[in-house]
C-alpha cells in the first residue's frame, strides 16, 4: 500500500514538473505582469498621496488639453486654474478666450500665463500677452513660464520682461522656472515675484508642480492635466488671495 502511494505521488510530481517545464514561459509572463501591475498600483497610490497632502490643488491648461467643464472641475476638488494665453512675440493659445470666459463663475480662482521666449523681443512679448489677455488677467497674478535653462544674459532678459509685466498690471508676477533662474533674477524684480517650483520639496515656492499628465475624472471623463498645488494651507490660501487682490 505504501509503495503504491509513493509511486502515485512520484507520478503526480512528475506530471507537475512536466506542466511547469512546458508552460514556464507563460508562468514567467504572468509573474512579470503581476509584479508590474502591483508596482503600478503602488506608484499610483504614492502619487495620489503626494497630491492629497496638498490642501489647495489646481491645474495648468492650454489648447493641448481636452475640453474642460470648469464647474465640474471645481466640484472635483480643484481650487484654481492657470490658463495659457500666449508664447513669445506672436503665438497665442487658440482656446484661451473660450477657456477664460467659461472659467468665470465656476468657483475657481483663475490666472493667465505666458511662455517666455529667449528668441523674441521682450516688449513684443509683453504686447502679445497683454493684447490677448486684456486688462483682466484673472484673480491670480499673471505667470511667466520659463522652459529650460537660461544663460546669465537670458536671465537678465527675463528679469526685464518680468519688470515690464509687473509695471503694466501693477501686481506681483509668478515665475515658473528652475530654482537657479529664480534666485538669479535681477534685484529690481526680487520683491515683486513669486515662485512656482517643479520641485515638490522646495519650501520657498508659492506653487508646486505635483504631477504632469495626471489623469483626473471630470464629469465622467478622464482628462490629462498638469496637476499643481498651492504650497500652503487652506487658511494660507485665503490670506494669499486677499493679499494679492488688494494690490
Amino acid at each position: 500500500m505504501d509503495s503504491r502511494m509513493s509511486l502515485y505521488h512520484q507520478k503526480k510530481n512528475n506530471n507537475w514538473q512536466k506542466i511547469v517545464k512546458k508552460y514556464k514561459w507563460l508562468i514567467a509572463i504572468i509573474a512579470v505582469l503581476f509584479v508590474s501591475v502591483l508596482g503600478y498600483v503602488q506608484y499610483e497610490n504614492y502619487q495620489n498621496y503626494l497630491i492629497d497632502k496638498y490642501e489647495v490643488k489646481g491645474i495648468m491648461i492650454s489648447q493641448s488639453n481636452a475640453y474642460i467643464d470648469f464647474v465640474s472641475l471645481a466640484q472635483s476638488g480643484q481650487n484654481f486654474v492657470y490658463i495659457r494665453a500666449s508664447q513669445g512675440a506672436t503665438y497665442t493659445d487658440d482656446d484661451f478666450s473660450d477657456n477664460f470666459q467659461r472659467s468665470q463663475g465656476s468657483g475657481l480662482q483663475v490666472g493667465s500665463y505666458h511662455v517666455f521666449s529667449t528668441q523674441s523681443n521682450i516688449k513684443d512679448q509683453l504686447k502679445n500677452f497683454t493684447k490677448e489677455v486684456g486688462t483682466d488677467y484673472g484673480t491670480l497674478p499673471p505667470m511667466v513660464d520659463v522652459q529650460g535653462d537660461l544663460s546669465t544674459s537670458q536671465i537678465k532678459q527675463l528679469s526685464n520682461f518680468i519688470f515690464l509685466l509687473h509695471r503694466y498690471y501693477d501686481t506681483n508676477v509668478v515665475v515658473r522656472s528652475s530654482y537657479h533662474i529664480f534666485t538669479h533674477l535681477d534685484e529690481k524684480v526680487s520683491h515683486d515675484v513669486q515662485y512656482f517650483s517643479q520641485n515638490i520639496n522646495n519650501k520657498r515656492a508659492n506653487f508646486i508642480e505635483v504631477k504632469n499628465n495626471r489623469k483626473i475624472n471630470i464629469d465622467g471623463s478622464n482628462v490629462l492635466v498638469n496637476q499643481v498645488a498651492f504650497n500652503g494651507t487652506t487658511a494660507g490660501w485665503r490670506h494669499y488671495l486677499v493679499k494679492n487682490q488688494d494690490r
